[in-house]
């Protein structure tokens, strides 16, 4: 039983990190920017070429590309960086609330520049 009310105190501190404006902002920006780079690469994917740079730290030439599928690994990372990173700061919101605040906007943060490149990938090669 004291797992179910542990998992029930989790849920309910959640809760209650969210009715903060400015982590509930924090979020709706989060998400804009991701559905946005998905909308974008989804209407763009048709007229992707089969292989596109996406690791342009790798040495010049084919270790850079991957298929046009592999973009989808740019909202992923967002979305994978976003939820672990809000799930930290409602757990540390009561501890330390400024580290809580720079884990969202270090999600958000992430977030647009992941569009950014995405929108750069895409322009760079159609």
């Amino acid at each position: 039983m004291s797992v179910l009310s542990t998992t029930i105190g989790y849920l309910s501190a959640l809760g209650h990190f969210w009715e903060d404006k400015i982590n509930a902002d924090l979020l709706r920006w989060n998400l804009f920017f991701v559905s946005v780079s998905l909308f974008y690469l989804i209407v763009r994917f048709s007229q992707l070429p089969p292989q596109v740079p996406l690791f342009y730290s790798l040495t010049w030439g084919e270790a850079q590309l991957v298929s046009a599928a592999g973009l989808f690994l740019l909202p992923t990372s967002s979305v994978v960086v976003a939820l672990l990173n809000h799930l930290l700061a409602a757990l540390l919101l009561r501890p330390t609330t400024l580290l809580s605040r720079l884990l969202l906007v270090f999600s958000l943060v992430f977030s647009i520049l992941s569009t950014i490149a995405l929108f750069q990938i895409i322009h760079l090669v159609l």
